[in-house]
């Protein structure tokens, strides 16, 4: 049976969201269907339901996540050898992956998916579309050129049905028996669990049941900012299309016992004249005229009363603040800016962007096997603009640093090798570079001023071995 998106729901079908709609409405004695709807939308418990639509509709929820996502998504990812961190252009295999990963989408569009699923779910499903015959392969990236992240919320992990050795010594196979994709297919798609990479967020549920080993998203602890800002919108809506009533046209006339009431025949000649004559379509005009005296009671609230601009601004840094994104970049009505704006940024990348993308490459890595052949995958962020005030500052320490090195080199406190370890560089096995100063012979002496760039004049008091006196003459 094939699926068909389009297909009309079926008895069932509408049944199965019949109930579960049941399933969230609160308790209700009345019959009013517009009091139910009410209730269920001042219920914060509601938002829970569908993270992903808020996700797409929502602009203070979609900003945190879409933020860390496409900075992590873009990323360079290379390539390199464990054994001296050089990067391998060559490697036709991998570079597919990095390049196009499946038939749809690219690399940074899967990166992308990747981690919305997972900042906005709690869940991340990466899957290796490989055969069986290569499941148990140490080296999955050389047998496998389709991968592609599942709609984590049409995921279900379906535990192994026998006795679970969990907190025991267990393969994953021993404790997740498959995992199934429920995508509009008859049965949905039955997949190993040795083909899925599972990332997630938050301490998983360890019950057997629909949420077994599921993450939690961080927007369940902004379920009530979500709900004010879903309320504000609601209300700014009632006010712009003028839905609902704004107030009260009464009667302005008066004898000696006080108001009038309009008669029921005046109250539908102004509604008649009301609907034919006012309005700013064609033949319409913007304003209304009446031959019965009549004042105007507002019973309404302007958006300058309701200040909600105040009230999305202190949501919005909420959500963000769940996902680690500091206040001073949350968009604001007025567009302002601070100061530090570059410096906040810079420090976002460097807590959450980079260790997050870092620890990726190193499951991305574990996952296609590639340790095995001496390999890894790495991200670099070296493109990054707010990022380059940091390198100038690490250049002009590293300076500092090399040039203090140099005379301690010199006076022979230290070796070749002592100043390349407080630069960060590798040891190198050649004695030399092991010698202080003194140890050093001519022609070894010679070489360091030539390695060094030392002039012969600058290096006469330097480089000589003290004079030691000879007592016995």
């Amino acid at each position: 049976m094939s699926w068909n998106p389009f297909k009309k729901k079926s008895d069932d079908d509408l049944k199965n969201t019949a109930d579960k709609e049941k399933e969230i409405q609160p308790q209700d004695t009345t019959d009013s269907s517009d009091f139910v709807a009410e209730e269920l939308f001042a219920n914060p418990f509601v938002c829970s339901r569908n993270f992903l639509e808020l996700f797409n509709t929502v602009p203070e929820v979609f900003f945190p996540i879409d933020y860390i996502a496409s900075r992590v998504a873009g990323a360079t990812f290379q390539l390199k050898k464990a054994k001296d961190d050089s990067i391998v252009w060559d490697n036709q295999k991998v570079n597919q992956i990095l390049n196009k990963p499946n038939c749809l989408f690219s690399w940074k569009e899967t990166v992308y998916s990747h981690h919305v699923y997972k900042l906005c779910v709690g869940d991340s499903f990466l899957r290796a579309a490989v055969s069986e015959t290569f499941l148990n392969s140490k080296s999955l990236w050389k047998w496998c050129s389709n991968y592609w992240v599942l709609p984590a919320d049409k995921v279900e992990i379906v535990p192994v049905r026998n006795s679970i050795p969990l907190f025991g010594i267990a393969e994953i196979e021993e404790i997740v028996d498959y995992y199934n994709l429920s995508f509009g297919f008859s049965a949905g798609i039955h997949i190993p669990s040795k083909q899925i990479l599972h990332d997630r967020e938050g301490i998983p549920n360890l019950y057997p049941g629909v949420s077994f080993l599921r993450g939690t998203s961080r927007l369940k602890s902004q379920l009530k900012p979500i709900s004010n800002l879903i309320a504000v919108y609601d209300a700014r809506n009632v006010i712009y299309v003028k839905r609902g009533g704004l107030g009260w046209l009464i009667s302005a006339k008066k004898d000696e016992t006080g108001t009038i009431a309009m008669t029921p025949d005046e109250k539908k000649e102004i509604l008649k004249e009301h609907n034919k004559t006012y309005g700013v379509g064609k033949g319409q005009f913007p304003l209304g005229i009446s031959n019965i005296p009549l004042d105007f009671l507002r019973t309404n609230l302007s958006i300058q009363e309701l200040q909600p601009f105040e009230e999305t601004l202190a949501d919005a840094i909420s959500i963000a603040g769940a996902f680690g994104v500091p206040a001073e970049l949350v968009p604001r009505k007025d567009r302002s800016t601070f100061n530090n704006q570059k410096t906040v940024e810079k420090n976002v990348y460097s807590s959450i962007i980079i260790p997050m993308c870092s620890q990726f490459c190193k499951d991305i890595t574990e996952f296609l096997g590639l340790e095995s052949d001496g390999l890894y995958i790495d991200c670099d962020f070296s493109h990054v603009d707010c990022l380059q005030e940091g390198k100038k500052e690490a250049e002009t320490v590293n300076t500092s640093i090399s040039k203090r090195c140099r005379e301690e080199f010199l006076s022979g406190i230290i070796c070749l090798n002592d100043w390349r370890a407080q630069i960060g560089e590798s040891k190198v096995e050649i004695p030399l570079y092991s010698k202080l100063i003194y140890e050093m012979s001519p022609d070894e002496i010679e070489k360091v001023k030539t390695m060094l760039n030392l002039t012969t004049k600058s290096v006469d008091g330097e480089l000589q071995k003290p004079s030691v006196q000879n007592e016995g003459k």
